[in-house]
């Protein structure tokens, strides 16, 4: 069966909405979990997991689960929290060291600093031998066969390790064992994908690079081989092939693996009454065949895309067509985008926008709010489109691709030209259908009949008519609250003012632009960011402040953390004659206060929309996985992620 095929399963979003959570056994929660795991769905696969394990608290499987999808959302520090309660229970099962020991392998990679890299490629090695010294202890109520399958495992890893520290001796040494408990196992009439890519990874650990490649190759075609399954061995694998430092070898690991095919797209809409001849209805069939033969091309399988009409709803139709997953992204509420980028075509475009999105794995809304003329929200809905895009791809260990039917124009804010931009400066170069040549392939006698669709096109009222009535633009906000501060003693609160208040005032001055408001009542902050940047840059020095500082001088031997959430999105700027300046309101301010209360004490929590912004352009900062979290003062549940520096400079 190929990739594509396995990914024509009943939709387990659905299938997990439908689930009776109340009534449901832990078995259940754990086969919808694997299955999610299985084509790469990590952060819902923890949800089901979480929501399981507070139905049936003591359930180790569903721990594991909950672990091992955090750690291959990128999580691993969360990851390894769970593993360690387990361990510190008495666990001695091989699976949760091995996980444990994934997870520190994980640490190890993402750390950029020496020190950190050797703590955590210990801790991998110390747990991998821990797993495989539990197999000796579990040989002695087991067969031999069933030993043989839980030895591979953390055998291969412990090579790993040792070869990718620079013990490239022990590592062989280990890769031998390995393999010899494949070649067991195979002659015993047990080989599935797991082990016959150890095998694999075994041959290429011990230089045999072609005969791995093969191997390798043979193993993603079984029939049992998963998406998930598949881009965690070929990272691996390439992080092995990159030790040699030979360009033919690491070609040849890489040819030797398929990959889901992420592609995010944008293009043209259909041209309407009195505009410029650039995507006129005539040229659908033309760019409907540019588009299948771009994406067999890239091997897609998942889409990111808006659903306007023309390129958005074509791409989005032919990869349902492929039996791939498509992932829509609309920047405001869904029948006033109907009538911005929808209804102007005519024809029936609408009812086939309502189709895509009826087909689609998921549809996200930048803001569910309306237009209002603010084209910005049009470029805010591109970088949350790539930033979903990207994180896939972070999942999935894999470089997600573009394409675009392009006129290579610079356009509109927020247009095809712009996110071309965006892409380039952050990825690889975008697969273009070049929208000229397309244009010059059809002429004015190719122009069907028109047509007597449900649909006409509408009048929309102009931006300048509608900006004379609101003053919205897309922000970052930022909400920080004490911890602790109930235990500072009265006489000792003009000490903490100064502390608190001075201390982020002197943070303020040396960010690159100020805040563009900032306010601040007790123990709390509130600050909004243009810049995104000074944004992330005074939550993380805020948040040392607190951690850095011991607070002596307030009597307070526990010291102080701070609680700190960041969200961005479009917020009404208005003059508050209570503060008698402008002031910033709407949702999207309320969901960043929302997030804060439920802040563990010295971190930084932020929203989804938060951590797409971050997929990209922003080297300095990474993010982990926190969980589908219920928001303060019933504000419902929302998925969110803490914030970090990259490579694990600090600790969670």
């Amino acid at each position: 069966m190929s990739q594509l095929e396995q990914r024509l399963g009943p939709n387990l979003r659905l299938e997990w909405k439908l689930l009776n959570q109340g009534k449901a056994s832990s078995l259940e929660f754990l086969r919808l979990c694997e299955k999610m795991i299985k084509v790469g769905e990590f952060l819902l696969a923890h949800d089901v997991a979480k929501a399981g394990l507070s139905k049936h608290k003591k359930d180790r499987k569903l721990s594991q689960k909950a672990a091992h999808a955090l750690s291959k959302a990128g999580s691993p520090m969360m990851a390894t929290k769970i593993l360690e309660e387990l361990v510190a229970g008495g666990d001695r099962d091989v699976e949760t060291h091995s996980l444990l020991a994934s997870a520190y392998k994980d640490l190890w990679e993402y750390s950029s600093d020496k020190e950190s890299k050797i703590k955590y490629a210990e801790l991998a090695i110390a747990r991998y031998e821990e797993a495989y010294s539990t197999n000796s202890f579990d040989s002695l109520r087991t067969s031999q066969r069933k030993e043989l399958e839980t030895q591979y495992y953390p055998c291969i890893n412990i090579a790993f390790m040792h070869f990718m520290s620079g013990e490239l001796d022990k590592g062989r040494e280990s890769a031998e064992k390995a393999r010899q408990i494949c070649q067991k196992l195979k002659d015993n009439g047990t080989y599935d994908y797991w082990i016959q890519v150890t095998e694999a990874e075994s041959l290429l650990l011990l230089g045999s690079v072609d005969e791995a490649a093969f191997t390798y190759c043979s193993a993603t075609k079984r029939e049992e081989s998963q998406p998930s399954q598949i881009a965690s061995t070929r990272k691996q694998a390439l992080q092995i092939a990159s030790v040699y430092e030979d360009e033919e070898i690491l070609g040849k690991v890489h040819q030797a693996f398929p990959k889901l095919g992420i592609v995010a797209c944008s293009g043209h809409v259909i041209d309407g009454p009195g505009n410029a001849r650039r995507f006129p209805p005539e040229a659908e069939p033309e760019v409907k065949r540019k588009i299948e033969e771009a994406l067999e091309q890239m091997g897609a399988s998942c889409g990111y895309s808006s659903a306007a009409c023309g390129t958005d709803i074509l791409f989005l139709e032919t990869m349902a067509e492929r039996g791939g997953e498509t992932h829509v992204f609309l920047p405001f509420a869904k029948q006033e985008f109907i009538e911005t980028s929808v209804r102007r075509a005519g024809g029936n475009w609408v009812s086939r926008f309502e189709n895509v999105l009826d087909r689609a794995t998921s549809v996200h809304y930048v803001t569910r709010e309306g237009y209002n003329g603010e084209d910005s929200l049009f470029s805010f809905c591109n970088d949350i489109m790539l930033g979903f895009t990207t994180m896939r791809g972070r999942g999935l260990d894999e470089n997600p691709k573009l394409l675009v039917f392009w006129d290579g124009k610079k356009g509109d804010v927020g247009g095809t030209g712009e996110l071309v931009s965006r892409w380039k400066a952050n990825f690889n170069e975008p697969m273009v259908i070049d929208a000229k040549e397309v244009l010059s392939s059809v002429s004015d006698s190719d122009k069907p009949p028109a047509t007597h669709g449900e649909t006409k096109p509408a009048h929309i009222m102009t931006a300048d008519g509608l900006a004379k009535r609101v003053s919205r633009s897309v922000k970052v906000m930022l909400f920080a609250d004490v911890a602790g501060f109930t235990k500072v003693t009265e006489d000792l609160t003009p000490v903490f003012v100064e502390k608190f208040l001075g201390g982020i005032s002197e943070m303020i001055k040396k960010l690159s632009k100020a805040p563009a408001f900032v306010n601040t009542w007790g123990d709390s902050f509130f600050a909004v960011f243009d810049d995104l940047d000074d944004a992330l840059n005074l939550s993380m020095q805020l948040r040392d402040y607190f951690t850095g500082d011991t607070w002596d001088e307030l009597g307070l031997d526990d010291g102080l953390e701070v609680r700190i959430s960041m969200h961005a999105g479009p917020v009404y700027e208005e003059f508050d004659p209570v503060l008698a300046r402008r002031n910033f309101f709407g949702h999207h301010v309320n969901q960043a206060a929302r997030i804060e209360p439920i802040v563990l004490p010295g971190s930084v929590f932020v929203s989804e929309i938060m951590a797409a912004l971050l997929s990209f352009g922003h080297d300095d900062f990474d993010f982990e996985y926190v969980g589908n979290l219920e928001l303060a003062k019933n504000y419902g549940s929302h998925p969110i992620y803490i914030l970090q520096r990259t490579g694990y400079k600090d600790s969670i």
